[in-house]
């Protein structure tokens, strides 16, 4: 769209149904026909419409009632998106793949009304089906049901999404997000197509933009939100194990990405194998930990690299960085002109404006802690800002480890440190016993040369930063549903 409008409501009326109705805005892959199904923006409409129907015949007074999807990404999984806001109700994208303990605290504390799944079994099903069997829906329940003629918004500072953070350490929170809140993300988001725009050959057809990230992280549910708004086509990836058979069988030229993904992109571009990527140049990536190397690689092999900062609790707006030089790159970027940014004494970042949420549901209390009396939203990461006003995000402030002299240690610093040592392949510091340790993953012939890179590692930083323990782990490092290290 020529401008970024401000409700769920214009967006499919305005935009899908009257300016760019023959546009695609889908492609899936189904592997059992192997063919490649694309969906116009006019088809997604009427499949909105239908689950419109669906949804208010099913939910008694629907209007502010809960649906939960639990599922993996696929196009079913869109249309009950826009559908459930549509029908007035609040929609609750859930991690699938989550230990019944915890999902079974986010079905109580949200109280859903309909609970929308793919019918696979993630480990939980049992549990699931004897709690919650007769709010278990099928995911394509809306195909059965005709168009509805009437949509239902919601008010736009109405509860609209709730929302789970990914949650390293204790019990996940329910983001309470609101149009408004979800449309001034999607207006500082902007910037992205405003840049691809003077780069990108408008007389072709747009291009696709893979989505593999679940619908569930708010990474990627921005860029289904942002993306469907603008009348981007999306391309859409259920499992990141099929990413090579997805980008050719539909060519995608953007994906979002976080580290671990970032990662392996960049060892098949620095192994000569730039062409497995097809016409993948835009990788955007959706963190502040990137490393730089890794970025500046991609930048001399062709790519045009995007990173994103931003939080669960400001609807994942805040910091774009375009800069492609070795000077910026290390950056989140610069800040827009719909938020506002400082940094306190203590380098705590804070953000504030339109996209910060409404709380965190039934729980007051967090919200108190995490959002101030003026509106800032305390980020917990340590910030600091140049001369030419980038950014940089320097670690996590309850990361830190504060040392009896009262020093504090940012695990980060010391992480991106040891793994420069080429063999290890994850790691992470700590606190062990009285002394600041790492836990190393790597090939256990390679754990004396580990304790080796480590002992000259020492030898480069102040005393009270040294390494004084090395431990290993024969297994990968746990990680959470985004591919954060779970910090225990």
């Amino acid at each position: 769209m020529e401008k970024f409008v401000s409700t769920m409501y214009d967006a499919i009326t305005q935009g899908m149904e009257k300016e760019f109705p023959e546009r695609v805005a889908f492609r899936y892959y189904t592997e059992e026909t192997d063919m490649v199904t694309t969906v116009l923006f006019k088809e997604l409409a009427q499949d909105v419409r239908r689950t419109v129907t669906y949804l208010q015949s099913t939910i008694p007074d629907a209007k502010g009632k809960k649906v939960c999807l639990l599922s993996k990404n696929s196009y079913e999984y869109v249309v009950n998106t826009f559908g459930a806001i549509m029908a007035g109700c609040v929609l609750v994208p859930m991690n699938q793949r989550k230990s019944w303990a915890e999902m079974s605290h986010e079905l109580e504390l949200v109280e859903p009304a309909v609970i929308l799944t793919d019918g696979e079994d993630y480990g939980n099903k049992a549990q699931l089906e004897a709690a919650y069997g007769s709010l278990l829906h099928p995911m394509d329940e809306f195909r059965r049901y005709e168009p509805a003629a009437e949509l239902h918004p919601i008010g736009h500072d109405d509860l609209m999404v709730l929302m789970f953070t990914s949650g390293t350490t204790g019990l996940s929170k329910g983001v309470m997000m609101s149009e408004r809140n979800l449309f001034s993300a999607g207006q500082v988001l902007w910037a992205i197509s405003a840049q691809l725009a003077d780069k990108i050959d408008l007389t072709k057809p747009l291009p696709g933009h893979y989505m593999v990230l679940p619908m569930f992280h708010l990474g990627a549910f921005i860029d289904l939100f942002s993306t469907t708004v603008m009348g981007w086509p999306l391309n859409l990836g259920s499992d990141i194990r099929d990413f090579y058979r997805d980008i050719q069988k539909m060519p995608s030229q953007i994906m979002s990405v976080v580290p671990m993904i970032m990662n392996a992109l960049h060892k098949d571009v620095m192994r000569g194998h730039r062409d497995r990527l097809g016409d993948l140049w835009v990788p955007i990536g959706s963190s502040a930990m990137f490393d730089p190397q890794v970025l500046l690689d991609m930048v001399h092999n062709g790519m045009f690299v995007i990173q994103c900062y931003g939080a669960t609790e400001t609807c994942a707006a805040g910091i774009i960085n375009f800069a492609q030089d070795e000077k910026h790159i290390g950056a989140v970027g610069q800040g827009s002109e719909y938020m506002d940014y400082k940094i306190e004494p203590d380098g705590e970042l804070c953000m504030r404006g339109d996209c910060v949420m409404m709380g965190y549901y039934k729980d007051p209390e967090g919200t108190a802690e995490v959002i101030d009396k003026d509106g800032w939203v305390h980020t917990g990461d340590l910030a600091r800002v140049d001369e030419d006003g980038y950014y940089y995000i320097i670690g996590r402030k309850k990361n830190l480890i504060i040392l009896d002299s009262g020093e504090n240690i940012s695990p980060e610093e010391l992480e991106g440190m040891v793994e420069k040592c080429p063999v290890v392949q994850e790691c992470i510091v700590k606190e062990l016993g009285k002394k600041i340790g790492v836990v190393v993953y790597c090939e256990k012939e390679h754990q004396q040369t580990v304790r080796d890179f480590v002992t000259q590692m020492n030898r480069t930083v102040p005393l009270y930063k040294r390494i004084g323990v090395v431990e290993f782990s024969e297994t990968p490092l746990p990680r959470n549903a985004t591919g954060k290290l779970v910090r225990k």
